[in-house]
Formats: C-alpha cells, sequence, structure tokens
C-alpha cells in the first residue's frame, strides 16, 4: 500500500470513530482551544516536577490538535478562522512544549534552536504557498513527527538526560534540513515561473 494510500486509510478510520464517538457534535475551535490549554498547562507540571502528567498534557495536546482539523472535516465547519486559530494555537503549543523540555533538564539554547528552525517551518509553507508555491508534504519532519519526537525525548529524559539531549540534537539537524528543503523547493518552483 503506497503511503498516500496508508494515510487515507487512516483518516477514514479516525474520522468514522469521530462520528461514532459523536465527536463531531462539538465544534472544532472548542478543540484547538482545549489543547492550546493543555499545552500551557504542560510546562507548568514540568516545572512542579509532575512528569507524568506533563507527558500525559502533551499527549491529550496533540490529540485536541488532530481532533480539531478531523472535527472540522467531519462536520463540515472548515473555515478561514479556524485554520487561522489553529496555525497560532500550533505555533504556541510549539513553545510551551520546548519549554517543556527546557525545565526537563534538557539544555535551553538547544531547545531554543529547535523552536526558531520549527518557526521557519511552518513560516516558509505560510509565505511560500501565499506566493502560489506547493509545499504540502515537503521536509524530512513536519509538524506532526515534530511533536512525535519531542514526546519521545520527553519520555526518554525521565531515563536518561544525556540520550534525550542527543535525541534532541538529531532533531533539530533534521529540522534544519527541513528549512533547507523548503527553501529550496520554493526557490525552484519560482525559478520555474510559478505565480
Amino acid at each position: 500500500m503506497s503511503g498516500g494510500g496508508l494515510v487515507d486509510l487512516v483518516y477514514s478510520g479516525l474520522a468514522g470513530m469521530v462520528v461514532r464517538l459523536g465527536l463531531h457534535r462539538v465544534h472544532p475551535n472548542v478543540y484547538t482551544i482545549l489543547g492550546l490549554l493543555l499545552a500551557l498547562l504542560a510546562p507548568l507540571s514540568a516545572y512542579m516536577g509532575y512528569f507524568v502528567l506533563t507527558l500525559l498534557l502533551i499527549v491529550l495536546s496533540s490529540l485536541m490538535d488532530v481532533l480539531d482539523g478531523l472535527v472540522a472535516r467531519v462536520s463540515g465547519l472548515q473555515s478561514r478562522w479556524g485554520a487561522f486559530l489553529d496555525s497560532l494555537s500550533d505555533r504556541v503549543s510549539d513553545a510551551s512544549y520546548l519549554l517543556t523540555l527546557a525545565l526537563m533538564g534538557l539544555d535551553w539554547r538547544l531547545c531554543y534552536v529547535l523552536l526558531v528552525l520549527s518557526y521557519l517551518v511552518s513560516y516558509s509553507r505560510a509565505r511560500g504557498e501565499g506566493l502560489g508555491v506547493r509545499l504540502k508534504g515537503v521536509g524530512l519532519v513536519e509538524r506532526q513527527e515534530r511533536v512525535v519526537a519531542v514526546l519521545l525525548i520527553a519520555v526518554i529524559a525521565q531515563v536518561d538526560v544525556w540520550v534525550a539531549t542527543v535525541a534532541l540534537t538529531i532533531l533539530t539537524v533534521l529540522t534544519v534540513i527541513t528549512v533547507a528543503q523548503r527553501v529550496f523547493s520554493v526557490y525552484t518552483q519560482l525559478k520555474q515561473g510559478v505565480r
């Protein structure tokens, strides 16, 4: 099965679950705001030393981030305001997740660099698509992959901070490559006459 077919299959299964559980009856923006609030609680929980709760907050926040888009499509409540709110919420959540890693003992400078790079990945797509360039799927680590990686790094940090730091360094390098891939893609498409 192709990657696209697998993604479609997973999406169909999740959409069916959303309908069966009645989750589509809640406005998608509610999930967006709830996910944001859970993300903002994660660094506070880490600061207080409740690391299991911190991991749970990141997981639930990520789940809300998946649900808002699914519910919007299933319920037909997609809107430009919802898309804007979701993007804004994602940026705040990214900062919150990386602050959480810093509070768990990882190098705050490395967390800061990854945050800047994460914003560049998102900005390059937004600006590129504003110029008419397609960037969906371009790059090694898009936001979904980075969030999963951050969660895994947070788990590893509970066992060995040094190993978690190595994993964070690898994620940072992959994110640098992703930014470069997107910049190159924008340059190539614009040079070929995309307007």
